[in-house]
C-alpha cells in the first residue's frame, strides 16, 4: 500500500494506492487554495499515466476537506466543456489548471440526501445551478468562490459537489456500494453486516458515521434552511448563475452562507456536528491497515472499531493512522492513544489554529515511549519503532503564525529524536506530496 500525503494547507488530502498501482482512493481534497496551488498539478501526473481515481471520499463538509474537492470537480467540468468546444471546432482556451484524473465514484453524504421535510422549493433554490462552473474565467470570482476555508463556505462547496456529480454534468456515481447493493446510493454510514468494498487489492470498510450522527447533521441542515437570510442568499446565487454556460462570465458579490451556529444542535465535547459525522474508513491490503479518521471524535472512532470487531482485546495496532482533525486537542481523549497505536502517525495541518498541537503529539508519543500508565495496550506496540509524518514543513511556508507553530513542532520532533534514536523518527513534507510505502 502506498499513501501519498499532499500539501493541503490546513486541510486533509491523501491518495491511497494499492501496491500494483491499479486502484486509487482519494481521501478529501484539502482547501480550495491548496488544490489550486499544488494538488491539482500533482494529480495530473496520475491522469497523464492513464490512472483514474476509483473512489473519492469526502469525509465531511468542512471547507478544508470538501473545498478542494469542489474545485477539482469544477475543473473536470471545465475540461469537459473545453473538449465539447474542441469537438465542435469552436475556439476555446484551455482551463488554467491541468486536466484531473477521471473520478469513478464519490462517497459523500450529500445535501439532498441528508435533509428531509425541508427540501422541495428550498433545495431547488440552492442547487439550481453550479456556482463554480465558470469560476476560472473570472479571477475575482475564483477568489471569492474558493478562498474562504470556513464552515460557512463549505455549505456552498457541499452544494457544488452535489450539483457537479449529477448525470447532466459529470455523471459520477454517488455512494455506490458494489459489495452491498441494497445500500448503494443511500446515505453512507456504518451498517450491521455491511460488506467491505474492494478497489483493486484494497479493502475499504466504513466504520463511521452511524445513523445517530447523521440525524444530528440533518437537524443542523434543516435549521440552516429555515433561515430567511440563507434563502435570500440562495436566490442571489440562483439569479447570478442562471444561464452561465450561455452568457459567459459574471462576478459574485454576496455574503457567505452562515452556518456558524447549528441552532440547538450542540457540539460533542467541543467537536462540531459536521466533524462528528465524519466518514471514517479502514483501508487494508495484504495485512497492512490504514485508518482514515476525517475530523471525527475519538469516542466515535473507538465505537466504530468496536462495532467492527477490530478491538476484541481493547486495543488495535495499525500500520498507519491519519490522526483526526489535524492534531486538535479537542479530538483527543485519554483512552485513544492507549487503545489505538500505529507504526506511522500522519498529521495533516500547517499550524493553523495551532494544529497539530504539541499536547496531542506529546500524548501520542507518550503512548509509545512514555510512562507505563500512558503506554499503548497493544503488545505489538511495545518496543516497536514508529514515525510521525507531517504534511508540510516550515521550509515551504511563508512567514507568519502558522510557520512559527510548525517551527515549534520541528523543534519538538528533533528533541524527541535526540532522546530516542532508533525508536522514533519523523518527516516533514517539502514536496507537493510525500509517499509512504507500507
Amino acid at each position: 500500500m502506498q499513501i501519498h500525503i499532499f500539501q493541503s494547507q490546513e486541510g486533509d488530502c491523501l491518495m491511497v494506492e494499492d501496491d500494483a498501482g491499479q486502484a486509487r482512493l482519494l481521501s478529501d481534497g484539502g482547501t480550495p487554495g491548496a488544490m489550486r496551488d499544488g494538488i491539482a498539478a500533482a494529480l495530473a501526473a496520475w491522469q497523464e499515466a492513464g490512472k483514474d481515481i476509483d473512489l473519492l471520499c469526502v469525509s465531511h463538509i468542512d471547507s478544508d476537506h470538501i473545498g478542494g474537492v469542489a474545485l477539482l470537480l469544477d475543473l473536470a467540468v471545465q475540461w469537459k466543456v473545453f473538449d465539447f468546444h474542441q469537438r465542435n471546432g469552436d475556439p476555446s482556451a484551455e482551463p488554467t489548471l491541468p486536466r484531473p484524473p477521471a473520478i469513478k465514484t464519490i462517497w459523500h453524504n450529500a445535501f439532498r440526501d441528508l435533509i428531509t421535510s425541508n427540501a422541495g422549493r428550498i433545495e431547488s433554490l440552492l442547487a439550481a445551478s453550479a456556482p463554480l462552473l465558470q469560476a476560472s474565467r473570472d479571477p475575482g470570482l475564483a477568489d471569492i468562490g474558493h478562498a474562504q476555508a470556513q464552515i460557512a463556505t463549505s455549505i456552498k462547496e457541499a452544494l457544488t459537489v452535489s450539483r457537479l456529480i449529477k448525470p447532466e454534468l459529470l455523471g459520477i456515481g454517488l455512494n455506490t456500494l458494489a459489495a452491498s447493493p441494497q445500500h448503494s446510493g443511500k446515505l453512507l454510514m456504518a451498517r450491521p453486516g455491511q460488506a467491505a468494498e474492494t478497489l483493486g487489492d484494497l479493502k475499504v470498510t466504513v466504520l463511521c458515521p452511524t445513523a445517530a450522527e447523521l440525524r444530528k447533521l440533518r437537524e443542523g441542515w434543516n435549521n440552516w434552511l429555515r433561515s430567511e437570510t440563507n434563502r435570500q442568499t440562495a436566490r442571489k446565487i440562483r439569479d447570478l448563475y442562471a444561464g452561465q454556460l450561455e452568457n459567459g462570465t459574471t462576478s459574485l458579490a454576496i455574503d457567505a452562507f452562515q452556518l456558524f451556529d447549528w441552532q440547538g444542535v450542540p457540539d460533542y465535547k467541543q467537536v462540531t456536528v459536521p466533524n462528528v459525522a465524519s466518514t471514517v474508513l479502514l483501508v487494508e491490503e495484504a495485512g497492512q491497515r490504514l485508518l482514515l479518521t476525517g475530523d471525527s471524535h475519538p469516542d466515535m472512532i473507538i465505537d466504530g472499531l468496536e462495532r467492527a470487531g477490530l478491538v476484541p482485546d481493547g486495543h488495535i495496532h495499525l500500520e498507519a493512522l491519519k490522526f483526526q482533525h489535524h492534531g486538535s486537542d479537542h479530538n483527543l481523549s485519554d483512552e485513544f492513544p492507549r487503545m489505538v497505536s500505529a507504526d506511522h502517525y500522519l498529521f495533516c495541518g500547517d499550524g493553523s489554529h495551532s494544529n497539530p498541537e504539541l499536547s496531542v503529539l506529546e500524548a501520542m508519543f507518550a503512548a509509545r515511549l512514555g510512562p507505563a500508565p500512558k503506554r499503548a495496550r497493544s503488545p505489538r506496540a511495545a518496543g516497536r519503532p514508529f514515525k510521525f509524518w507531517f504534511s508540510t514543513s516550515p521550509e515551504v511556508q511563508a512567514a507568519g503564525q502558522n510557520r512559527d507553530h510548525m517551527l515549534k513542532v520541528v523543534r519538538w520532533a528533533q528533541a524527541k529524536l535526540q532522546q530516542h534514536p532508533g525508536h522514533f523518527d519523523f518527516h516533514f513534507g517539502v514536496e507537493p506530496f510525500t509517499t509512504l510505502v507500507l
